[in-house]
């Protein structure tokens, strides 16, 4: 069996989710986001940590991710963020999941279903405020699905929400997002309802104007992207594997396809059996390091479909027993998705959900 594995810590999600609590009001509410599997750390069991962590609520992209967290017995409110279409919407009813909505359309899709059910539906309406993704847009539109909405009288509006695109680098486009988003609400509570108001995700959660009754922590829940808590934060995947091979090789030798690295001096390489087709991205050639016996070797020559190499010649001792740590801590040394990421030049959210189902993943709580 190949050594190379993804460990999950759900622990180190729990304490974050606490240390995101100990930061957000008693009274605002927290829907924890677990879609695609948890950003990669397993959905049903990241949920039952959460909840014994203070989430309130769930928030997942498509209604399969719902339902698997009903079948494993959650009970509490959890939205379908995303679009859907009518198959999708009749599944939220009958699985008991509330559902984003914007479009008259969608409210007849809920309501005939509920009706069908014998049970209410909920739906939480989404406002368009600059991210041009989903939503109602603007005002005349969203009095029209409020007009349309009293059509519909099986479809609970549990919820109302947007969601900020630029808040970790934009502070007065979001404010003017937040002004829209104030602006519908109060057309929302003139019609009648009386909706759970959320709008902030992890980079905007902690400025009071924009919790309301709700924040959505995503990224935030598995160690990243918030800078204020970064003490408090714990990452939560480690991903390691063993060597399989060491090699030296003289100065003026080359490594690996393209021979993109020549050894300026004899060169003590490692080989390791995980690579692009794990997903572990063919950019970080010769960018990357890895953590041996604690300390960090550079990978050398460009990342393979199934393996890589780096230049251990610097770490004394090195043998074939050594576990190797391409992601998460190793004595002193720790290499994070956001370093990652940033050598790739992507964003973490990406490392974290992009290794392959050929690497095991182990909960290790």
């Amino acid at each position: 069996m190949r050594p190379t594995i993804m460990r999950i810590s759900t622990d180190a999600v729990a304490s974050n989710a606490r240390a995101i609590r100990a930061h957000i009001p008693k009274g605002v509410r927290m829907m924890c986001v677990v879609k695609a599997d948890a950003y990669g750390h397993d959905s049903v069991q990241t949920a039952k940590k959460l909840l014994s962590a203070g989430a309130d609520a769930f928030a997942v992209a498509i209604v399969e991710e719902a339902e698997t967290l009903r079948s494993a017995g959650i009970e509490c409110m959890i939205l379908v963020l995303g679009g859907a279409g009518e198959a999708s919407l009749r599944r939220t009813v009958r699985a008991g999941v509330s559902q984003a909505v914007y479009t008259p359309r969608m409210l007849d899709v809920l309501q005939d279903e509920a009706v069908r059910c014998g049970r209410r539906s909920r739906a939480h309406l989404a406002i368009d405020t600059g991210m041009s993704r989903i939503g109602v847009k603007g005002e005349d539109d969203l009095r029209a699905v409020l007009a349309w909405w009293r059509r519909c009288p099986d479809v609970d509006m549990e919820g109302v929400f947007t969601h900020f695109c630029v808040a970790d680098v934009d502070p007065a486009f979001t404010a003017e997002q937040n002004r829209c988003f104030a602006r519908s609400l109060t057309l929302i509570r003139e019609a009648g309802h009386r909706p759970l108001a959320h709008a902030a995700a992890s980079t905007a959660m902690l400025d009071p104007a924009l919790q309301y009754d709700m924040v959505r922590p995503g990224i935030v829940l598995y160690g990243s992207c918030v800078p204020e808590l970064a003490d408090e934060l714990t990452w939560a995947q480690t991903l390691a594997t063993r060597p399989i091979r060491l090699q030296w090789i003289g100065a003026g030798e080359t490594v690996g396809y393209g021979r993109t690295f020549t050894a300026q001096r004899d060169t003590l390489v490692m080989t390791l059996p995980i690579g692009y087709g794990d997903g572990y991205p063919r950019i970080l050639s010769n960018r990357a390091s890895v953590l041996v016996r604690g300390r960090r070797a550079p990978l050398i020559g460009r990342v393979c479909m199934d393996m890589m190499m780096a230049d251990v010649t610097d770490i004394p001792e090195v043998d074939l027993e050594d576990e190797v740590i391409l992601m998460g801590r190793q004595g002193d040394e720790r290499i994070t998705p956001d370093e990652l990421a940033e050598l790739a030049e992507t964003i973490p959210y990406e490392i974290m959900l992009g290794f392959s189902p050929r690497i095991p993943v182990e909960t290790v709580d």
